[in-house]
């Protein structure tokens, strides 16, 4: 049994971070999503799995800290592709928080109510994403005008050089990659998002870009619709770096990347591919030995894509409605496991389960009820139990009144953070946990059919216990000092130090052009370097504009 309490200052620090992320959830709920299927239910399944969020987050993760602080958890998703990204950190926090918001308004919970979880999930969250963003240091990208620097320079210079400058077959093989990886994934994660990632943009010159667009859980990993389906698909993780010229890129806290205009793909002037996982420090090139062989690599990763959709078509055409909610649940529940698997604490039966007490709320979220609770929590904010007093205006509702016409009345007085009251300070009449003795509290079932295939790496493919044993047993000298140490600002001061140029000629021990080139370099140097190689400096690169390309 826990004896926690919270003290003053971190009672006002809690609150500030619940406000702060009310206002980027509204305002992205707003703008930047639609929750819509024709296949998918995505709004029982979205809604459902707020439940779960809240009932099992805590315990999980709270797993994970014996041998992974967010720190380092946040150090080793930025310095590869893995599936501890923008969209699936920022699910961590908001489909928890969202859970809680829906038990309050349904008066089976008050703000105070299971206070240390609710600690640990905000605490965790800002410290996995404050390592996480270290380069721009930013917790939302809604803070950073939707734009999601995550790269440091050493990486950067080794995307930036050896990026090859992309002929049409070259930008017509990206282009198809991206959009029918995209369609993939959509599939994959049950119509969702989840398994895309776009960081960037970076300047590369006067008018040209990159950003860098991941892909996740293309292969055999935790879900059991993928197993035989995606048992050909070569990689499970790969990272596309897009140098363009005259496109406008915004990236949102849920990773999409926006540009101007829509149709940019023949705007694409160069391109370097990438897998990487937990299991990996570094981005290991993937059918970089020439621009014929990456568009030839592409080209053969589309059909592969391809062919899996059309088996997973199939697969999801065989499940049940309820089978298809709980596919839906599972996707976004697991948004944090990757976690557990960086510290080698995951157990797919841990994961793989709706909890009993979600099921109490089956029968009530059909489409129709689960889309206008959705509204009235996350949107309009309405009722009594998401008010707060008369006079109270929320940033985001209000500033979109203040640009609507004159004679439009003012918004509801709701508010979706529900505050912790200061009453806490003095009066402990609450839960501290809604598990009290752990994970054993959780219980559920799933109508799913078992996972029977394995978890898929760069390394190999490997079941649990070897994935666990190889998680555990994993060190990389870019998670401990000194280079650990080493962000940007020490770099601007210290380039000459030799902890400082070891770091950057380890990150180039793959690279194509970059090898053991160290810390001094600038960009008039990659500029001569690819000079010398025969190859165009970005700065130089002609434009390109043939149309469409579809």
């Amino acid at each position: 049994m826990s004896d926690w309490r919270i003290d003053e200052e971190q009672l006002l620090l809690l609150n500030t971070h619940l406000q702060r992320t009310d206002d980027q959830l509204i305002f992205n709920m707003l703008t930047r999503t639609a929750q819509e299927s024709k296949l998918f239910p995505i709004m029982p399944y979205l809604m459902m799995c707020f439940y779960d969020a809240y009932y099992r987050f805590p315990d999980l993760l709270r797993a994970t800290t014996e041998h992974l602080s967010p720190e380092e958890a946040g150090h080793r998703a930025r310095n590869v592709t893995t599936n501890m990204q923008r969209v699936t950190s920022w699910g961590m926090l908001n489909f928890y928080l969202n859970g809680r918001t829906c038990l309050i308004k349904a008066g089976l919970l008050r703000p105070e109510d299971n206070l240390e979880d609710l600690w640990f999930m905000v605490d965790y969250n800002y410290r996995f994403l404050r390592s996480y963003n270290r380069a721009n240091a930013h917790v939302w990208n809604l803070d950073a005008q939707d734009i999601a620097p995550l790269h440091e320079e050493r990486t950067l210079q080794v995307l930036e050089a050896d990026a090859f400058e992309a002929d049409e077959r070259l930008r017509r093989a990206a282009a198809r990659f991206i959009a029918i990886g995209t369609q993939y994934s959509f599939l994959v994660h049950c119509e969702s998002r989840v398994g895309l990632n776009n960081s960037g943009p970076y300047k590369l010159g006067d008018r040209t870009l990159m950003h860098v667009r991941d892909f996740t859980n293309l292969s055999e990993c935790d879900f059991s619709w993928l197993d035989g389906v995606a048992a050909d698909v070569t990689y499970n993780n790969l990272t596309l770096a897009v140098i363009t010229q005259d496109v406008k890129i915004e990236i949102t806290d849920l990773g999409t990347a926006y540009t101007d205009p829509e149709d940019w793909q023949d705007r694409i002037v160069g391109v370097g591919l990438y897998t990487s996982d937990i299991l990996e420090d570094r981005f290991l090139p993937v059918g970089m030995d020439s621009a014929a062989d990456l568009a030839d690599t592409l080209e053969g990763l589309t059909k592969e894509l391809q062919e899996a959709t059309r088996r997973l078509y199939a697969r999801f055409s065989e499940m049940s409605f309820d089978q298809m909610v709980e596919a839906g649940i599972q996707t976004y529940f697991l948004a944090p496991s990757e976690i557990a698997r960086m510290a080698g604490t995951y157990h797919q039966d841990e994961w793989a389960f709706v909890d009993d007490r979600t099921r109490r709320f089956w029968p009530l979220h059909n489409e129709e009820y689960s889309l206008d609770a959705y509204v009235s929590h996350f949107a309009a904010m309405d009722g009594r139990l998401g008010g707060q007093s008369d006079y109270y205006l929320h940033p985001v509702s209000y500033g979109v009144w203040r640009r609507s016409p004159d004679d439009a009345p003012l918004p509801a007085s709701g508010r979706n953070a529900s505050l912790v009251p200061a009453r806490v300070l003095q009066h402990h009449d609450y839960p501290l946990r809604a598990n009290p003795n752990g994970l054993s509290d959780a219980r559920g079932t799933s109508s799913l059919p078992a996972k029977t295939g394995g978890f898929t790496f760069a390394s190999g493919r490997f079941d649990e216990a070897e994935m666990n044993a190889r998680a555990r047993a994993f060190r990389s000298p870019l998670l401990e000092a000194p280079w650990r140490h080493v962000d940007e600002a020490t770099v601007k001061y210290h380039w000459q130090d030799e902890e400082v140029d070891g770091l950057y000629r380890y990150t180039q021990e793959r690279s194509r052009l970059l090898q053991d080139r160290g810390a001094s370099l600038r960009r008039d140097d990659i500029d001569r370097i690819r000079r010398e190689a025969g190859e165009t400096p970005w700065r130089e690169a002609a434009p390109h504009r043939t149309g469409s390309l579809a």
